[in-house]
């Protein structure tokens, strides 16, 4: 499921109606009370500042030897993981193992 479909869902659900039916929720349902109507609408304010983050251009992609010449070069010559991270466009767990794998780490 998308968050913004859950949004969708979790909101109505707080205004007290059924979101699959569209049916209004009984007075005495669990979803019409103070505490739970707070709580859906702190979980949709929470999914609304979630942003999603863009994978780095080369997330996925294969690396070859001359990658891993230049990432063990630059690891042993002292770069940080984050200046790794953007130098390859990889993520910090790609370089991580990638460097594992490399018997650096």
């Amino acid at each position: 499921m998308d968050v913004q479909r859950a949004k969708e869902l979790l909101t109505v659900l707080a205004d007290g109606v059924d979101p699959l039916t569209g049916e209004v929720l009984p007075d005495n349902h669990v979803c019409n009370k103070g505490e739970i109507v707070r709580a859906l609408h702190c979980a949709v304010e929470e999914l609304s500042r979630r942003r999603k983050k863009p994978l780095p251009e080369n997330n996925g992609k294969p690396w070859t030897e001359e990658l891993d010449d230049e990432l063990s070069r630059l690891f042993d010559g002292g770069m940080k993981k984050k200046d790794l991270c953007t130098h390859f466009g990889r993520t910090s767990g790609a370089i991580e193992s990638r460097l594992e794998r490399l018997g650096k780490l």
